[in-house]
């Protein structure tokens, strides 16, 4: 699955994330759709390494998509989800930000992630 995700405080500014946003890229066909958003798990690990297996890789934060909400009402395949954070992040680099680390979209049920990369600054 390819898509964007977004760590944002919902326009405000802030260097602090409150919410994720995940939206799907359009021309990615796969078996997993924003409608199975409630079983999925985003992970932001410890480090950047994309070198270890993700399952061995310790986890710095991790959030349930569970109470996402669609940010659009077009075709489901493409919509955006939306979700509260259950605890603010820290949208820097070094100590506690989550710049440059690794973060991994999990489904409940499979071992493996569903997609995964590194978080940037744009």
């Amino acid at each position: 699955m390819a898509g964007r995700l977004i760590f944002h405080d919902c326009g405000k500014g802030s260097s602090t994330a409150t919410h994720l946003t995940f939206t799907p890229d359009e021309n990615t066909t796969t078996t997993h759709s924003p409608t199975d958003a409630d079983s999925w798990v985003v992970a932001i690990h410890e480090t950047g390494d994309l070198t270890k297996s993700a399952i061995i890789s310790p986890f710095l934060h991790r959030f349930s998509m569970t109470k996402g909400r669609s940010t659009s009402q077009d075709d489901p395949q493409t919509q955006s989800i939306e979700v509260p954070l259950t605890y603010p992040v820290k949208i820097e680099v070094g100590s506690d930000g989550i710049i440059g680390r690794r973060v991994t979209l999990w489904s409940q049920h499979a071992a493996d992630p569903i997609a995964e990369g590194v978080i940037g600054y744009n």
